[in-house]
C-alpha cells in the first residue's frame, strides 16, 4: 500500500477490498477483463501496464482485535478512521445509508454508469455482523443484470398512488401494486414502486389512472394500513414490473399464508418495465405464483449456502 494510506495509529489489520483495474487517464475503473491480463508473478514495477486500484469496504480486524462481531456501521467508521484515501490507488467503496427502495435503485443506476457492477446491500446496525465464508441473508447483491433485462417479471395491477414531491409534484410519485387472488377473486398488495419510470410515463400515468380515483378501497383489496395511498384507484391497469428479490412482508398481502402463516411476499426493488394493455386486471400474477418465485428463490439461494462462496465486491 502506499506510505501515505495507513494512518500511525495502525500496527496490524485484515481489510475487504476489492482491486479493480483503473484508468488514469480518464480517472475511472475498466472492466474486469482489463484486470485479468496483469502478470501476477515475477514481475518488474516498470513492466506493470495495469495500473490497479484498491477500493476498502470493510474492516475485519484492527491492532489485534477481532472487529467481525461489531456491527457494520463501526466497522466502517474504524475504516475511515484508520486510513486515508490515496487516488488510483486506494479509496473507499462509494456508499449511501438509506432505508428508501427508490433513493437505492437510483444508486444502482449511478454506479452501472460509473461502469461498477451493482450493489451490495447490507444492513448497518440490526444483524450487521461480519460473516465469514457464509453468504448472509442480510447481504443483497443487486447486480447490473437486474436493469439489463435479467430477473423475474410480474404483471401487477395498479390500486394506489401517492403523491409526487419534488420534481414529481404535480403527478404521481408512487404506486401501490397487487397481485391477484383467483381462489378469493380480490387484488392483494404486493410493492410500492417508484423506480423506472421516465417522465413522460409518470404523466402519461397521471392522465390515465387520475379519471379512475375511488373515494375508497374497494372491498375485495388485500392491504394494510401502513401502506396505504394518498389516492385509491380502480384496478383497471396491468403493468410489466421487474424485482431484483422477493421477500416474507408483514406489511405486504400477497401469497399470504402460503408460504407464513402472517407474512405476505413483497417484490424488494420492483422497477416499472412497461403497460399490459394486452392483459385485463384478471389475468394478472396471482398470489399463487408469486409464492412459486418465493420458493424457487429460496431453493437456489439454498443451493448457495452449500455450495462455495460467491465472490464479493
Amino acid at each position: 500500500l502506499h506510505p501515505q494510506v495507513k494512518k500511525d495509529s495502525v500496527v496490524s489489520c485484515v481489510l475487504d477490498t476489492e482491486a479493480v483495474a483503473w484508468d488514469r487517464e480518464k480517472r475511472q475503473i475498466q472492466p474486469f477483463q482489463v484486470l485479468t491480463t496483469r502478470k501476477r508473478k515475477d514481475v518488474d514495477a516498470s513492466e506493470i501496464k495495469v495500473q490497479v486500484c484498491v477500493y476498502a469496504f470493510d474492516l475485519l480486524y484492527l491492532n489485534g482485535e477481532s472487529l467481525v462481531r461489531q456491527p457494520l456501521c463501526r466497522r466502517r467508521a474504524l475504516l475511515k478512521e484508520s486510513f486515508s484515501e490515496v487516488e488510483g490507488e486506494f479509496v473507499f467503496a462509494r456508499s449511501i445509508d438509506s432505508d428508501n427502495t427508490d433513493a437505492i435503485a437510483e444508486f444502482l443506476e449511478q454506479s452501472v454508469r460509473d461502469s461498477c457492477e451493482g450493489l451490495m446491500v447490507k444492513t448497518l446496525e440490526k444483524d450487521a455482523t461480519y460473516e465469514i465464508a457464509k453468504r448472509s441473508h442480510n447481504w443483497l447483491k443487486l447486480k447490473k443484470d437486474y436493469l439489463e433485462g435479467v430477473g423475474d417479471t410480474v404483471d401487477l395491477c395498479v390500486i394506489g398512488a401517492y403523491l409526487g414531491k419534488g420534481k414529481r409534484t404535480g403527478t404521481y410519485g408512487g404506486f401501490l401494486l397487487a397481485c391477484y387472488d383467483d381462489e378469493n377473486e380480490e387484488f392483494q398488495s404486493v410493492c410500492k414502486i417508484g423506480t423506472g419510470f421516465k417522465d413522460e410515463d409518470l404523466e402519461q400515468h397521471y392522465k390515465f389512472l387520475k379519471e379512475h380515483i375511488l373515494p375508497k378501497p374497494r372491498a375485495y383489496y388485500r392491504i394494510d394500513q401502513s401502506a396505504e395511498p394518498d389516492v385509491w384507484l380502480d384496478a383497471v391497469q396491468v403493468w410489466e414490473v421487474k424485482c431484483a428479490d422477493l421477500s416474507l412482508s408483514p406489511i405486504y398481502k400477497a401469497a399470504m399464508g402460503m408460504v407464513d402463516s402472517e407474512k405476505g411476499i413483497s417484490l424488494r426493488f420492483p422497477r416499472f418495465l412497461r403497460i399490459r394493455d394486452d392483459k385485463k386486471p384478471e389475468d394478472a400474477t396471482t398470489g399463487a405464483q408469486i409464492a412459486d418465485l418465493y420458493k424457487k428463490q429460496q431453493q437456489i439461494q439454498n443451493q448457495g449456502d452449500k455450495a462455495d462462496l460467491e465472490d464479493y465486491y
